[in-house]
C-alpha cells in the first residue's frame, strides 16, 4: 500500500530550503539562491531520528529580501557564517545516503535545488520528491489540486508541534509531523480515488524534473522572438540534446505557449514558454520542459489542429511560431530585393 514513509528506499527524508531574490536585478540562470537546507530522517513509525540544518554564504543576492528576512528572522551578518552552496550540498547529500526518499511540502523546493546545483556545476543525485501537499489535497481535501500552506494543514488534522516557523529545519519537522495523518488519510480512500492519485502523482514527478529556461531577449516584440530558431530550441530534458518539433510553439491563450518536440533517445518532451517585459522594454523568455506522456502529446496536437482552424481574425492576435519564421523571412526576402 501507498504510504510517504515506507517502500523500498532505505532512506526517507523530509527537506525544506529557503532562498533570497532580487526583485530588481535577477539573475536569469538563478532567479532564487538557496540559503538554507533543512531536513529530517525519519523511520517507518514516522518517528523523526536525525535532523540537518546548514545556512548557505549567499554569492549572487547578498543583501536579503525584507519579506524573507521578516518571515525566517535571519541577517546578512548570520549568513556570512554559512558554507559554500557546493560544499553544504555535499554534506547534505553524504548526510542523506544512498537509495533515498525525498519528501517536501509543495512542487517548488526541488526545481529551486537542481536550478542551483546547475549553476553551481554540482551533481545532483536525488530522483524528484513526493510532494506532501498534493497527497494531502487528495487524501484530505478531496482534489490533488486543493492546495493548504503547511501550517494551515497542521490545525486542520489538529496536528500540534511546538517550533519556530519558517526556518528550513522546522518546517521540514513540521511536514514530518504530517506523514501519519496523510498515510491514515490515503488509506481510506476508495481505488478510483488512488489510481487519479497515482496519475497526479507520476505528473508532478515529471514536472519536478523540468528543464527551467529563463533568458533575457534582445526583442521587443513575440513575434521576433518566436522566428528566433535558436531561442525556440527545446532541448530533450534528459540528455539536453536539441530535439525536433512535433508541434511547433502556439500561443494556447493569454500568451501561454505551448509545443511538442521529440527526442530520439527519450522520445516526447512537453514544452510551456511565457515572456515577461524586463525594464529595459525587451522581453524576458521563460520555458519549461519536461518529458510528456501520450495523453498530454495527443492533448497539444489537438489544441494545435483547433488553433490552425480558427480564422486568422479570431484568434486575438495569437501567435505561433512556423508564421512567425515565415513573416520573418518574408521580411528579410523583401529586404534584399529592396537593397539590389
Amino acid at each position: 500500500m501507498f504510504s510517504l514513509s515506507s517502500g523500498d528506499c532505505r532512506h526517507v527524508i523530509v527537506f525544506d530550503l529557503e532562498w533570497n531574490q532580487s526583485s530588481y536585478n535577477p539573475n536569469h540562470r538563478m532567479p532564487h539562491e538557496i540559503i538554507e537546507i533543512g531536513a529530517c530522517r525519519v523511520d517507518r513509525e514516522y518517528r523523526i531520528v536525525d535532523t540537518f540544518s546548514a545556512l548557505i554564504r549567499p554569492r549572487l543576492y547578498k543583501k536579503l529580501d525584507k519579506h524573507i528576512k521578516k518571515v525566517t528572522g535571519m541577517t546578512e551578518a548570520e549568513l556570512e557564517n554559512g558554507g559554500t552552496f557546493s560544499d553544504v550540498f555535499a554534506d547534505f547529500a553524504a548526510w542523506c545516503g544512498e537509495d533515498t526518499q525525498l519528501i517536501t511540502w509543495g512542487r517548488d523546493d526541488f526545481p529551486v535545488l537542481r536550478r542551483n546545483a546547475a549553476f553551481y556545476q554540482t551533481p545532483m543525485p536525488f530522483e524528484p520528491p513526493m510532494d506532501a501537499q498534493l497527497v494531502f489535497g487528495g487524501a484530505c481535501l478531496g482534489s490533488c489540486h486543493q492546495q493548504m500552506n503547511l501550517h494551515a494543514a497542521l490545525e486542520h488534522q489538529n496536528i500540534l508541534i511546538e517550533v519556530p516557523a519558517h526556518r528550513a529545519v522546522y518546517d521540514a519537522q513540521c511536514t514530518a509531523a504530517m506523514l501519519r495523518s496523510i498515510d491514515e488519510a490515503v488509506a481510506q480512500l476508495d481505488e478510483q480515488k488512488r489510481r487519479q492519485m497515482d496519475a497526479t502523482i507520476a505528473r508532478e514527478k515529471r514536472i519536478a524534473s523540468s528543464m527551467l529556461r529563463s533568458q533575457p531577449t534582445r526583442y521587443g516584440y513575440q513575434t521576433d522572438l518566436l522566428a528566433d530558431e535558436q531561442l525556440m530550441n527545446i532541448p530533450c530534458p534528459k540528455c539536453g540534446r536539441r530535439t525536433a518539433f512535433d508541434t511547433p510553439w502556439f500561443d494556447s491563450g493569454r500568451e501561454k505557449y505551448l509545443a511538442i518536440a521529440s527526442c530520439p533517445s527519450h522520445g516526447f518532451a512537453y514544452g510551456q514558454m511565457h515572456f515577461k517585459r524586463g525594464s529595459n522594454g525587451l522581453l524576458i523568455m521563460h520555458q519549461r520542459v519536461y518529458s510528456a506522456c501520450e495523453e498530454e502529446v495527443q492533448d497539444v496536437r489537438e489544441r494545435y489542429r483547433l488553433y490552425l482552424i480558427t480564422p486568422p481574425r479570431k484568434r486575438h492576435h495569437r501567435l505561433n511560431m512556423e508564421e512567425a519564421v515565415r513573416k520573418n523571412e518574408s521580411g528579410k526576402s523583401e529586404t534584399k530585393n529592396q537593397e539590389e
